[in-house]
Formats: C-alpha cells, sequence, structure tokens
C-alpha cells in the first residue's frame, strides 16, 4: 500500500513529523489511526466539526474543493475558530501531492 507522510501539529502546539497516511484513507482517518485526538462524531460524513484542522496554504490549495456540505459546517464555526485554510479532515482524501502538508489540529 502506497502512503505518505505528513506533519501534523496537536492542540498544545508540538509538531509531530513523519505522520503516515495510508492511501485508502481520509486525512482525519489517518489522524485518528495515529492517536491523535479527533473525535470524528459523525463518522466522517461532514455534518460535525470535531475533525476541523488547518492545512497550511499549500497543501490546502492542493487538497480541492470545498463542498457544499463541508462549507455548511466550517460557516457555523465561530471567528475565533475558524482561519482561511480550515478543513473538515473527513473530507480531505488521500493525495500523493500532500506528501509533506502540515496539518495543525483545531479547537474542540
Amino acid at each position: 500500500m502506497t502512503s505518505i507522510e505528513i506533519t501534523v501539529i496537536d492542540r498544545e502546539g508540538v509538531e509531530h513529523s513523519g505522520v503516515d497516511w495510508e492511501e485508502d484513507e481520509s486525512l482525519m482517518e489517518s489522524l485518528v489511526r495515529n492517536s491523535f485526538p479527533i473525535l470524528a462524531t459523525c463518522g466522517g460524513n461532514a455534518s460535525c466539526s470535531t475533525c476541523h484542522s488547518f492545512l497550511d496554504q499549500v497543501s490546502f490549495e492542493t487538497a480541492g474543493e470545498i463542498d457544499e456540505d463541508e462549507a455548511d459546517v466550517l460557516d457555523s464555526l465561530t471567528e475565533e475558530e475558524r482561519e482561511p485554510t480550515s478543513r473538515l479532515t473527513c473530507q480531505v482524501p488521500w493525495d500523493e501531492d500532500l506528501e509533506g502538508a502540515v496539518v495543525r489540529i483545531g479547537p474542540f
């Protein structure tokens, strides 16, 4: 199975490099498998914001368009919670072009 490595910054600001993201996973599934505190309450259906995180600008642009369901959930976040590169990690599919992405886990 093909995988890529990403860097994850946890809620305490600690950087974890070399995090493995496998080809058959969404970003959320990789974060959960690697024991990051992502609740994924809705099971990856873009109906909650418990997997909300921030991507670096290049990865945000590479990850593709935000669909209407994801946009609705992101729009429900407060200004303090949301940033220009906010994404629901359950809606970010694996892409080899995301090798080296930097993901900062969002607030609860």
